[in-house]
């Protein structure tokens, strides 16, 4: 079982995936730590956000702006019994990601590498853009 955990593809594989990925909780940088949880020499190597302070796989880049755009306009809440908060938000944008990532690799659009597909992401759909109504300039 060690093995698996320090093996060199398995390395590569983390590097690869905290430099193209973030957090999809916070959308911050993902680093490649060792995580010391015993006195085990063998501790394992893990994929980290500094900013959550949690082990994190991550997310693509783009899965987490379209889950963080979900969330926040059109009040998605799959944790309606918990307090809303900042916490309870990335949550729910962290649970979207997860949604959305099972759908892009099931259509066969992702895979453990990335997209296998080049994106065109919408940013105006993404809230890049803004809409003023008269009311809003009075």
């Amino acid at each position: 079982m060690e093995g698996l955990y320090n093996s060199q593809s398995r390395l590569e594989e983390l590097k690869g995936r905290a430099k193209r990925c973030c957090c999809k909780y916070c959308g911050g940088k993902l680093e490649v730590k060792r995580i010391v949880f015993s006195d085990h020499e063998g501790a394992r190597i893990e994929i980290f956000c500094d900013n959550c302070q949690r082990i994190e796989y991550g997310t693509e880049p783009e899965i987490y702006q379209s889950a963080k755009y979900f969330v926040d306009e059109m009040n998605f809440n799959c944790y309606a019994d918990l307090d809303d908060n900042e916490k309870t938000r990335q949550m729910n944008i962290a649970k979207v990601c997860e949604i959305m990532g099972w759908e892009n690799k099931n259509l066969g659009f992702l895979t453990k590498n990335g997209f296998v597909v080049p994106l065109n992401m919408n940013s105006n759909i993404l809230g890049e853009s803004i809409i003023i109504d008269d009311e809003d300039l009075q």
